[in-house]
């Protein structure tokens, strides 16, 4: 199921950012008020229809998986949006500043601190606006779609891979190492404002909204990994299975001691901002749920299966579980799955800022035609880093499984 919605989500995402590119990105300021608004109409039905065949071709019948399932592909249309297209287009409130206008270094610093807080402010904002908006737009596709006579019960192809479960182990600890970096950049680029006189307004916008947004990621991802964790664990039918559940819920578990531990290790003074106490407090909700299910499910239910009896078998058990079962096309998808999760955390919070701010101001006397250049560069970065990050997992799968294949067959031939 969300294969497919993934899938869709992806694709949908791709020819919405077709169809805002003439106004944005080629046209520019030069584009009409009408192109514009047809564009972001023609978008926003696209996801609605993206959530609506996602929901319906994803296979569920529960109203509520059905539109959560919309709502996952929307999220993720609005997201590719942003990467290929909506984060250079947020970029361009940072040209909108006469920097190399300005007649001394004083006005220079300020015109400077000013940049870098609506850069940060617009992208984030962007961000939000694509993220919410789409992940919006697709539930309510899914919703007009799903059943609306009883509620037949969801049958799951098990023979697929569990992209739920892996896309959720993958995401959390990615969405934690974006709240980590996040802290680390923004405080020191908050602490480069608080130096200039009449600056402390900027500081919370420099900081703030981009802890803000990388926060309510790991919020998102752990609720999910949570959700995802329960389910597979009465889902498993042998114990490889329940084992790679059992790690989900050491991730989930993992989450917010490490992610309190990291704040604390990178800027104490984050512990002062009631938004970083309240989703620790929440994360920590969420880790102690993951505990309680890998107590009353998975480890009651992992004693009742019988284990491997010879030695060999208990070792690929151990080393390869059931990997030398997987169909290769399906572990590909799965691997294209877990490298978005792995990378768009960090991109979407960090890198996105970090090449709007090094674009527009590394050329402050041409800030227009530096902005206009982001598009490009913001498109190149955002699809290597996914393809990159996508094919290195591929590559690593890939030969993990044919070793698994080769153990295998050499412990069938020693069987026989």
């Amino acid at each position: 199921m969300t294969t497919r919605a993934g899938f869709i989500g992806l694709l949908t995402g791709l020819v919405a950012t077709l169809f805002l590119m003439y106004p944005l990105a080629v046209a520019g300021p030069d584009a009409s008020a009408l192109w514009r608004w047809i564009a972001v109409f023609a978008a926003a039905a696209l996801m609605v229809g993206g959530g609506a065949l996602a929901g319906r071709r994803s296979g569920a019948a529960q109203p509520a998986r059905c539109a959560a399932l919309g709502g996952l592909a929307g999220g993720l249309a609005g997201t590719i949006v942003f990467c290929l297209l909506g984060a250079a287009a947020a970029g361009l409130a940072g040209a909108a500043l006469p920097l190399a206008q300005a007649t001394d270094e004083i006005t220079r610093q300020r015109l400077l601190i000013e940049a870098i807080a609506a850069t940060v402010r617009q992208t984030q904002g962007t961000f939000l606006a694509c993220f919410l908006g789409g992940t919006g737009l697709g539930l309510l596709g899914g919703w007009l779609v799903c059943p609306r006579r009883g509620s037949p019960k969801d049958v799951f192809d098990k023979s697929a891979p569990q992209m739920a479960l892996n896309v959720a182990i993958t995401a959390a600890p990615a969405a934690v190492v974006a709240v980590t970096l996040a802290a680390a950049v923004f405080s020191r680029l908050a602490d480069f404002a608080g130096t200039q006189p009449d600056a402390a307004a900027l500081i919370g916008s420099i900081l703030d909204l981009p802890l803000a947004v990388s926060l309510l990621l790991v919020l998102l991802s752990h609720f999910a990994l949570t959700l995802v964790t329960s389910h597979e664990a009465q889902q498993a039918e042998h114990l490889c299975g329940l084992d790679e559940v059992k790690m989900a819920a050491y991730v989930g578990i993992g989450v917010a001691p490490v992610l309190a531990v990291l704040l604390l290790l990178v800027n104490i003074q984050l512990f002062s901002k009631p938004l970083v106490w309240a989703a620790l407090l929440a994360s920590a909700g969420m880790s102690l749920k993951s505990l309680q299910i890998l107590l009353r499910q998975i480890l009651p239910r992992r004693a009742s299966f019988s284990s491997p009896q010879e030695n060999r078998q208990k070792i690929e058990a151990q080393w390869f579980g059931t990997i030398a079962q997987s169909n290769g096309p399906r572990l590909v998808l799965l691997c294209i799955g877990c490298g978005l999760a792995m990378i768009l955390p960090l991109h979407v919070v960090v890198l996105s800022t970090l090449v709007n701010l090094n674009t527009l101001l590394a050329a402050p006397a041409a800030p227009v035609e530096a902005a206009r250049r982001l598009f490009l560069t913001q498109a190149l970065v955002s699809a290597g880093l996914m393809t990159g990050s996508a094919a290195l997992l591929t590559g690593i799968y890939l030969f993990y499984l044919n070793l698994g294949r080769w153990f295998n067959r050499r412990n069938a031939r020693r069987a026989n």
